[in-house]
């Protein structure tokens, strides 16, 4: 008889200090291996908090919770259960409490007709502050009601002592009672035994509640566990607190276990064995699936091997035989050259000895770095000892001896974790100036950061991308899309060969350019040829490519060791288990990609050259970028709604359905040969589109391959491209329909295209209406979907203007009206202010910051690695689309310190140098040698203003710039423009050096207005007295741990309690004559310096560290105050560390 295995677990913390996740670790994969229910109590974990979910499992959570009055300290509770994804059917959350939740779990899995009603408790110990005194009474009536449904089991650690008390009524003479032999529980026939004998008050209300509902306890008279085992057992003794208790008869009860203990908790876990008939297979689906082939991995000492053998006489004749040999011109020819050229390239890199990696499934071998041999050997030894306690618990010796050496490997784990991430720190301070800190950074962390699939069913997997790429049934074709393909076989017959001015040879000048794009440690495709393979190669091997690269263009045929795609699925959002919320990432060929690169240069080229693609298309244009469109949009909404009475812009954001993945072939070939793409080119398009298969990587495999038959090709260089092309005849349609526009300077603006990002432009209702029905009537021809759900109409109006709903339709559904709208990453609102954009940025950089915090809290990085992932990672996030909307919205300094980006960089600085948020702000900024981010801003808005000048001009963003001048009032980027260089901003153009010069000189006036605005502060006499420069101060390097930083920077900011700083405070203030000091007799003012130099109360330790700072300098003592301060609060490198010292114990004396 099979078994349904329910598990409970006090887990004391899913995460531990020593060693990290435990999820992670071995000992817990192997006690989680073949558990259909997971119970794990004490997780410690916020609602917030990733649950950590195993692969093949779903879960319900209660967060664990922190009572108000405490302060500080971890959460306390939490409860997350892991149930299989197959019994995913058969199992419901139903009720939730603080402490608890119960699941229902249906009878179809059971041998028994009733369904049970689970409840997983954690109940907090009576002398506990999250402890409740009407916990038991509320898990009573709650089981009392679910009786009536099913049976009851409840499940976990009660806190409660019950020792070897009856947990049943006893039955005899219920016969002469009236009644009780109808309704009494039967009498338990097994009696309960218990290594503990302990009766404590919560296990009295246990008891009682069992003989109230008749139900009893497993533990100690169940298969298993005959003989009832403590299931805690830690340094104050052994006891029974963690239960399984039920009504269940007997029969449909396996057994129970008490496991013996580990080292990740305290407890022990239990197991309980459920009699199931028809539980789901829990067996992963692997059927179909494939090993991938091994891939090379190229590292820091691969490219000096590689150059070596690639000098080899051997491997020169290859290339040499390979260059002389004549292939024939067809698809064999063609497919046998890149054979070849592969084979060669492989040869190159195995005799270079670069290791070969296989693709492996997960397993339950420790993840973390540092656990090494010794930690092996005392893992081990504990587990022996572990269970030899475990059958003799009540050896005083063993329980012994079990602590020294679970409190020892412990240790162990800690030092040997902590001696990694001293060397990661190292590492990473090593690679600031260099180009490896992200790979640097990417590897640091003791643990596994692999994401593993949670659908695990291959075929789930093909199925879902199979139906995504599928092509359109001819049954299912429209007239519309009948006649496209008439079209397109008409025009391949007529007028398809005549078509190629594309089709010149390609020359090594063009290969070796593109070879110096590709991006170095990017993955390979199935053929394993890495970008570094082709980067480091001779130029015998690059001749070699532009041969192969010939050769598929004069045959036009697109090699099929290059058709092949992985596609790795990767989790948006929502249900891990539903494969429409992952996003196919596809692995192709390195050399296809490199070969479709010099096509799409040579086609973007020709488009360009031939005014092919509509103006309004701005989507991975040459000298396009987003901010285009958002600075047009900007524009027309100031001329139309703010300069114009009553003025208004009815628009609709579009939201096409997976748009680049719903490209439809036959029409994208057709819409390349009237664009004027023919040839070879077309045909090399269209093979590499017709023999497209891909395969998707599950665990370590792979499916089998499938067509894609629609969509462009993902990772491809090509794709955006031709989705432009593809999508034009929309714009031309829109275009040229009678709806009416918007002026923008002297042309019409109906609409704005950024890829397959579309707004509809319109000063009209109607208008509006008819540009939707054109669009609507475009996208049924050309299998366009649209999520009518996600398009959304705006009408953008004066903030104080009325609102009048109107009505809009696409697709016979009418669209619903948005107040704001994220378009090009921007959130933009009815009035076209940027305002909400501007906190939606510092909201989306500040979840980010507090995100990489968490995982780095352990780690401590440095100050200056701190700042660069502020810039490399924060300041991105904060400032996109700030040449727009800064000048705009926040033009100067005053201004700019109050916006909400320049608070968060504030708030920043100061979570670094942990202070007070009230700490003076250009104090903070010096501190660490930041500029305000306003610099960076006026850059930005320099080079755009440089890049508005320069562009085409009949592109719309340059219409809105020409708009913008012809204005009487300037615009926001106009005139920060004219401040920052002080001339006529309509003539000439600025070169890098001349933005470069006007920074600086931006820099030095802040610099100059912070000394003035430092050196008249009252605050901050002694931040005057230190006479910086304006850098990041040497303490901050110098001492790598918070604590020590902190108790300076709160000195020298003055961020500290002193009274000098609490006297200046409305609820303590004091004249600044009787901010005296409370410590000593002599009346003297507590400031810095009679803190540190003077106060009696600390001469002991000043006499202690003053003869170590006079060992250093040799004339400490005798220096005059002021540079005496200057040492103490950090200002000489070599005296820093004891500085802190001192300052540190004088703070923490002061506070006693």
């Amino acid at each position: 008889m099979t078994s349904l295995t329910i598990s409970s677990w006090n887990i004391q913390g899913l995460n531990a200090s020593a060693f990290g996740s435990k999820v992670n670790d071995p000992d817990f994969k192997h006690r989680l291996h073949n558990v259909d229910i997971q119970i794990l109590l004490e997780t410690w974990s916020r609602a917030q908090d990733d649950p950590q979910t195993p692969v093949g499992y779903r879960e319900f959570s209660v967060p664990a919770q922190k009572d108000k009055s405490i302060k500080q300290g971890r959460h306390s509770g939490g409860i997350l259960i892991w149930y299989k994804e197959e019994l995913h059917e058969n199992i419901k959350a139903i009720k939730k409490g603080d402490s608890h939740i119960w699941i229902k779990i249906s009878s179809s899995v059971l041998t028994s007709q009733s369904d049970i009603f689970l409840c997983a408790a954690y109940i907090a110990p009576p002398e506990s502050p999250y402890s409740k005194t009407d916990t038991y009474e509320v898990v009573q009536s709650e089981a009392s009601h679910f009786q009536s449904l099913g049976h009851v089991l409840l499940y976990g650690d009660l806190n409660a002592r019950t020792g070897r008390e009856k947990d049943y009524v006893i039955s005899d003479g219920n016969t002469y009672i009236l009644g009780a032999a109808n309704y009494c529980q039967e009498s338990i026939q097994v009696q309960r035994n218990s290594y503990d004998n302990t009766t404590n008050k919560s296990g009295r209300k246990l008891l009682n509640l069992c003989r109230s509902l008749g139900l009893y306890i497993l533990n100690g008279r169940t298969k298993g566990d005959s003989l009832g085992r403590y299931t805690l057992s830690s340094h104050v003794g052994n006891s029974v607190v963690d239960y399984a208790i039920t009504d269940m008869n007997s029969t449909h009860i396996n057994a129970f276990t008490v496991t013996p203990q580990t080292h990740l908790s305290d407890h022990s876990q239990l197991l309980l064995y459920i009699k199931s008939s028809n539980k789901p297979s829990s067996k992963p689906h692997q059927s179909g699936l494939y090993n991938l082939p091994p891939s090379f991995k190229w590292t820091r000492h691969s490219t000096i091997a590689y150059r070596e053998v690639i000098n080899r006489p051997d491997i020169k004749d290859q290339l040499t035989v390979f260059q002389n040999h004549t292939y024939v011109l067809s698809p064999q020819g063609v497919n046998q050259a890149a054979k070849d050229l592969h084979s060669i390239l492989h040869t190159i890199a195995e005799t270079s000895n670069i290791k070969k990696v296989n693709f492996k499934k997960s397993s339950n071998k420790q993840p973390n770095k540092w656990f090494d041999k010794e930690c092996r050997t005392l893992r081990n030894n504990l587990r022996t000892v572990s269970n030899k306690k475990h059958r003799d618990p009540d050896n005083i010796d063993l329980r012994i001896t079990h602590g020294v050496l679970q409190k020892n490997y412990k240790q162990i784990l800690k030092k040997k974790k902590q001696n990694l991430i001293s060397q990661n720190l190292q590492q990473l301070e090593e690679a600031l100036q260099d180009n490896s800190f992200w790979e640097t950074w990417s590897q640091i962390g003791s643990g596994s950061k692999k994401k593993h699939l949670h659908i695990q069913n291959g075929n789930i997997w093909l199925n879902y991308f199979k139906s995504l790429y599928k092509d359109i049934p001819k049954e299912e074709l429209t007239g519309e899309q009948e006649h496209i393909i008439r079209r397109l076989h008409e025009l391949e017959e007529k007028i398809k060969d005549f078509q190629n001015p594309l089709d010149t040879p390609i020359t090594p000048q063009e290969v070796a350019e593109k070879i110096q794009d590709l991006r170095s440690k990017k993955a390979s495709g199935m053929d394993g040829i890495l970008p570094e393979m082709i980067k480091h190669g001779s130029p015998e091997v690059h001749t070699a490519i532009c041969k192969v690269f010939n050769l598929v263009l004069s045959v036009g045929f697109y090699p099929q060791v290059w058709n092949q795609g992985l596609i790795t699925p990767i989790h948006k959002s929502g249900d891990q288990y539903d494969p429409a919320n992952y996003r196919g990432i596809c692995v192709s060929s390195t050399l296809g990609k490199l070969f479709n690169s010099i096509q799409n240069k040579r086609i973007l080229s020709f488009l360009t050259q031939h005014n092919v693609l509509n103006r309004s298309q701005a989507g991975f244009m040459p000298n396009h970028r987003t901010t285009d469109h958002i600075y047009t949009l900007h524009s027309l909404i100031k001329d139309h709604v703010h300069n114009t009475k009553h003025g208004k812009i009815f628009a609709c954001f579009v939201d096409f359905k997976k748009a680049f993945d719903s490209v439809w072939h036959p029409g994208l070939f057709l819409k390349l040969l009237e664009s004027g793409i023919g040839g070879k080119t077309y045909d090399v398009i269209k093979s590499s589109y017709n023999e497209n298969f891909c395969s998707i990587k599950v665990n370590g495999k792979r499916t089998e391959y499938f067509r894609q038959a629609r969509g462009v090709r993902q990772g491809c260089s090509l794709s955006p491209t031709l989705f432009n092309i593809y999508i034009n005849g929309l714009a031309e349609a829109l275009e040229s329909s009678s709806a009416p526009g918007l002026t923008l300077h002297d042309t019409e603006v109906k609409f704005l295209l950024y890829a397959d990002d579309l707004l509809l432009l319109s000063p009209t209702e109607r208008g509006l209406q008819d540009s939707l029905e054109v669009l609507e009537k475009y996208s049924a021809a050309w299998a366009l979907p649209i999520n009518q759900k996600k398009t959304k109409v705006m009408v953008f109006q004066r903030k104080n203007a009325k609102t009048k709903s109107s009505c809009f339709t696409l697709n016979d559904c009418t669209l619903d009206e948005a107040n704001s709208y994220t378009y090009l990453g921007l959130e933009t609102n009815r009035s076209g202010s940027f305002k909400p954009a501007i906190e939606a940025l510092r909201d989306k950089a500040r979840r980010t910051f507090y995100a990489i915090r968490r995982n780095l809290y352990k780690l401590k990085p440095p100050v200056r690695v701190w700042l660069k992932i502020f810039d490399s990672v924060i300041t991105p996030i904060l400032l996109y689309g700030s040449e727009v909307w800064g000048p705009i919205t926040y033009p100067d300094q005053p201004k700019w310190d109050t916006s909400p980006t320049e608070i968060f960089h504030l708030e920043f600085c100061k979570h670094l140098l942990q202070v007070h948020r009230s700490t003076s702000n250009n104090a903070c900024r010096a501190e660490l040698g930041r500029l305000p981010l306003l610099l960076a801003v006026q850059k930005r808005a320099l080079s755009y203003w440089d890049h508005l000048n320069i562009s085409s001009l009949n592109s719309y963003h340059h219409k809105a710039l020409l708009a913008n001048k012809d204005h009487p009032k300037p615009c926001g980027l106009q005139q920060l423009i004219s401040t920052l260089i002080i001339q006529n901003p309509h003539e000439g153009n600025l070169t890098k050096y001349q933005i470069k010069a006007l920074i600086n000189d931006s820099r030095e006036n802040y610099i100059r207005e912070w000394r003035h605005d430092i050196a008249n502060s009252k605050k901050l006499t002694i931040y005057q007295s230190l006479q910086r420069e304006y850098k990041l101060a040497p303490y901050l390097e110098v001492l790598q741990d918070p604590k020590d930083r902190q108790i300076l920077s709160r000195y020298r900011l003055s961020a500290h309690s002193l009274e000098i700083e609490s006297g200046r405070h409305r609820q303590t203030y004091k004249s600044r004559e009787n901010r005296l000091c409370q410590h000593c007799d002599q009346e003297a003012l507590e400031d810095e310096v009679h803190f540190l130099l003077q106060c009696p109360k600390y001469s002991a330790l000043r006499e202690t560290h003053f003869q170590r700072l006079s060992a250093l300098i040799p004339d400490f003592t005798s220096i005059e105050e002021t540079r005496k301060l200057h040492i103490i609060l950090g200002e000489e490198e070599p005296a820093v560390k004891i500085s802190a010292q001192y300052v540190a114990e004088c703070h923490r004396l002061r506070g006693t």
